[in-house]
């Protein structure tokens, strides 16, 4: 969850983007969108010395920015030498102008100072915007690679190996589907006392890659796990049933079904964050080419809780894996034009039907 902050000026801000990012950008340029004093979307971009390269991205990110309904526009420049932001600020700086977009005055940090004037930044415990942050647990990760690392660990080699034995001639046609519920039920459990993943045999892990290739169940699980992106209606009557049992033990289920709205993951950040660890988890256990799937339900889970960094690096690993994979290229799409998964673009109104469809 991406706690609301409203810096009291931009020095704050630059103490402030690590922990909105999740890791510490190093040379960039970071635009905040405005909205009066409390910001909003985060987009970081890599440094570019072309004009014509930094016209074409300050022109695309400045129109999701104005999308997002952003008032104003907030320029915080990472350098390690001397002016390498200034191309790519002068072309964010007129795209925003084009698009009305009001434009702070631009603040470049170099060497742990502020320019212009060289002041040092202020310490995040001076920086009261900061608290929510940590108060929510949220410590930036030393780099973006870092994070990656965190996000998208190692594959458990040996293990791996062992669950695509037990996956060969797997077929979910003849799964019991009791016990289908049953592991997922266990994998879904967001209680810190919960058992840990690794314990589940090789035919349990295998069994759960294998039902996210049935684009039905994975479309049901999906809906579970974040409600309002896809259509529970348009699922065969009994694949329905079977993921509400499944996913049964979050929170949020249980309020879907009963709510007249979509329930929101800030009332559980806590479970919200242990299942999407536990996704991680049985991703690192499963066969790389097994991974799509589960890296396309961290990222959706991440999502729904406002982590676009997230969900951004859990597509971007989905598509490594499988190319062709249509649901992350869709998610993809969607998460680079600044769409929230429960606002009206993403999901309609509280009768089981979003509009993101179907896909393999």
């Amino acid at each position: 969850m991406t706690p609301t902050a409203s810096p009291r000026d931009p020095a704050e801000l630059a103490v402030l983007v690590p922990y909105q990012l999740g890791y510490h950008p190093g040379p960039s340029l970071v635009l905040t969108a405005l909205h009066g004093r409390r910001v909003g979307m985060v987009q970081r971009l890599d440094l570019l010395p072309d004009a014509a390269a930094c016209e074409q991205v300050a022109a695309h990110c400045v129109a999701v920015l104005a999308h997002s309904g952003a008032q104003g526009l907030a320029v915080t420049a990472f350098e390690e030498d001397e002016g390498g932001s200034r191309p790519l600020r002068t072309a964010v700086t007129s795209a925003a102008l084009v698009a009305g977009l009001h434009v702070t005055p631009h603040l470049v940090v170099r060497e742990g100072r502020t320019w212009p004037g060289g002041r040092e930044l202020p310490q995040p415990h001076e920086v009261p915007a900061v608290a929510p942050f940590v108060l929510a647990g949220v410590s930036p990760w030393p780099s973006r690679q870092a994070l990656v690392d965190g996000v998208v660990p190692p594959t458990d080699e040996v293990r791996a190996d062992r669950v695509a034995a037990a996956a060969e001639g797997l077929d979910l046609a003849h799964v019991d589907e009791d016990e289908l519920v049953d592991v997922w039920a266990r994998v879904l459990d967001p209680r810190r006392t919960a058992e840990p993943v690794a314990v589940l045999t090789d035919a349990e892990l295998a069994l759960l890659a294998i039902s996210l290739l049935d684009i039905p169940w994975r479309d049901g699980l999906l809906a579970m796990l974040a409600p309002g992106f896809f259509d529970l209606d348009a699922l065969p009557p009994h694949i329905a049933t079977l993921v509400i049992d499944a996913a049964g033990d979050c929170p949020w289920v249980d309020l879907w079904e009963e709510g007249d709205e979509w329930p929101r993951p800030q009332e559980w950040p806590e479970e919200v964050l242990l299942v999407r660890e536990r996704l991680v988890e049985v991703g690192r256990l499963l066969p790389p080419p097994l991974t799509a799937a589960v890296h396309v339900a961290v990222a959706q889970l991440a999502w729904w809780a406002g982590d676009g960094t997230i969900a951004g690096i859990c597509l971007e690993r989905a598509l490594e894996v499988d190319p062709d994979h249509r649901l992350a290229d869709l998610m993809s799409r969607l998460l680079v034009t600044g769409a929230h998964p429960w606002s009206d673009a993403v999901a309609g109104p509280h009768d089981g039907r979003g509009s993101i469809p179907r896909a393999s």
